[in-house]
């Protein structure tokens, strides 16, 4: 009986956990690089990505940033429960 009591209160807060996940995920912009495929300059930039692949390098900056900041994110969290100083 309290085992079951246990499990239902865990898998309410990981709904409610999942619930303000998705609902910050929803905030966030499909990309940030979005501003230079709308921009005057998008014509511009596709006749120079045929010598420059500027697409493909903005795509692999994102991917780098996003890694960055889940390490940054691990670290700090690393720090508080005190696994490396």
């Amino acid at each position: 009986m309290i085992v079951r009591i246990v499990f239902f209160i865990l898998q309410k807060l990981i709904d409610l956990i999942g619930l303000l996940v998705s609902l910050l995920y929803s905030l966030l912009p499909n990309s940030p690089f979005t501003i230079i495929k709308n921009s005057e300059f998008a014509d511009i930039i596709s006749q120079i990505n045929y010598f420059i692949p500027i697409y493909e390098f903005i795509a692999i900056m994102e991917t780098w940033l996003i890694a960055i900041a889940i390490w940054y994110v691990y670290s700090i969290f690393a720090r508080w429960i005190k696994a490396i100083e």
